[in-house]
């Protein structure tokens, strides 16, 4: 069986909401753990081998490496996916120092009490009693003497929690008021049985050591924690040229503990971070198409570029007469710009004759088509990768268009093979 054989849905997370570990956070635009499975299966990867991952989102690629006893290294961006991963990956946290820490929260929630402001966007979103749980156990995970791993346990399964007792769902690209989600626990229960499934799954794994580690980096920089030419492979899913703000997506989760408090703090401590993948992560009135020309990037990859220019000028001429007037032709620049440098350092880190494997989607914004995944592989032929392959694996993007202005374009999953 080859990668031209697997289901339609191996670019979705779908897999992985029944498999221990994987099922620990639900990602919005996750891929499956058999998709690492089957690759690890072909390329005949063991333990003298290491997998790079520089879009590690909820860890998929590095847990199915560590459950095949494969070392790999990822870098995450985000410091709330940094954390999950974190935790997802961490398997030698005391189970017995957990179970005691449940007895104590369970004696002391009843009578608690919360006397700071909630954030606003979250007291629209939880009912009074479940917003009180949430930040009470919150607080009881913070105050308590528990090893650090420990906390970063509790606290995957607190952020299951948030998503499993919001009023409205919370998982899916932009919060949709028009659902309202019925859940019969508390938070404190469903934190309680979230808990003690995760130390159920614990035992999935036991005696099996870590072999890898996340780093809280963006990919389009130098990470001086990983050695030139120290990986013989790579598998991973970037961010999509579809306008979807992974930062914007975590907002919920985000403002909850902490880590981002409003839209700017978003902008400068989370969108920064990130490979360009929305029109919210730039201002529109600092892009000037002849000075951008001068970059390195445009430089480099000219010929590949002024391929695109004439469908870029398109886009902006189209945004010019709908509402919204979004940018995508600016996003589109800037995001093959970004991973050009993120393709520089994955040919930097993986060994000579490695092969890259991404899980990508082509676009159409204002319906004009941008073969994404092919314009990414020439781009990579120009930061020393050799050649490339296309795998298609669905159609997607089909259920919108009923909307209005969606185009009726038929764009497709793949899978990027690069060498």
């Amino acid at each position: 069986m080859d990668l031209k054989e697997l289901h339609k849905n191996i670019g979705t997370a779908k897999d992985n909401r029944n498999n221990p570990i994987h099922d620990w956070y639900r990602f919005t635009a996750g891929f499956s753990y058999k998709l690492v499975q089957k690759i690890i299966e072909l390329e005949g990867l063991g333990d003298k081998d290491c997998i790079y991952e520089c879009f590690a989102g909820c860890g998929t690629t590095l847990v199915s490496a560590q459950k095949n006893g494969i070392p790999a290294v990822g870098n995450e961006g985000q410091e709330l996916l940094y954390n999950v991963i974190k935790a997802k990956l961490d398997w030698s946290v005391n189970i017995n120092s957990l179970k005691q820490f449940m007895l104590k929260i369970e004696l002391s929630i009843e009578n608690g009490t919360y006397e700071k402001p909630y954030h606003q966007l979250l007291r629209t979103l939880y009912t009074d009693n479940n917003l009180f749980q949430l930040y009470y156990i919150r607080d009881f995970i913070s105050d308590s003497k528990l090893e650090n791993n420990c906390k970063v346990f509790l606290n995957l399964a607190l952020t299951q929690t948030l998503h499993k007792v919001s009023i409205h769902p919370i998982a899916i690209p932009y919060i949709s008021r028009s659902k309202t989600l019925r859940g019969n626990l508390t938070a404190y229960d469903t934190f309680k049985n979230t808990v003690f499934k995760m130390i159920e799954d614990l035992a999935t794994v036991d005696g099996m050591s870590n072999c890898t580690n996340i780093y809280r980096h963006d990919s389009r920089k130098r990470n001086e924690e990983i050695e030139t030419d120290s990986c013989s492979i790579s598998i991973t899913s970037p961010p999509y040229l579809n306008n979807l703000d992974y930062g914007e997506v975590s907002k919920v989760c985000s403002h909850f503990f902490g880590y981002t408090n409003d839209w700017n703090e978003i902008t400068e401590k989370v969108r920064k971070e990130l490979v360009t993948g929305a029109t919210t992560h730039y201002k529109e009135s600092e892009f000037d198409l002849e000075q951008w020309k001068s970059s390195d990037f445009y430089i480099k990859n000219k010929s590949v570029i002024d391929k695109l220019l004439p469908d870029i000028k398109k886009i902006e001429e189209i945004s010019k007469t709908r509402k919204g007037r979004k940018s995508f032709h600016i996003l589109a620049l800037y995001y093959f710009q970004d991973m050009y440098r993120v393709f520089l350092e994955m040919r930097r880190v993986l060994k000579e004759g490695s092969k890259a494997y991404l899980v990508l989607g082509d676009s159409a914004p204002y319906g004009v088509f941008i073969d994404t995944t092919k314009i990414l592989g020439e781009i990579a032929k120009n930061c020393g990768f050799k050649g490339y392959e296309i795998i298609k694996i669905r159609e997607r993007g089909t259920k919108w268009q009923s909307l209005t202005y969606r185009h009726n374009i038929k764009l497709s999953e793949n899978i990027l093979i690069l060498d």
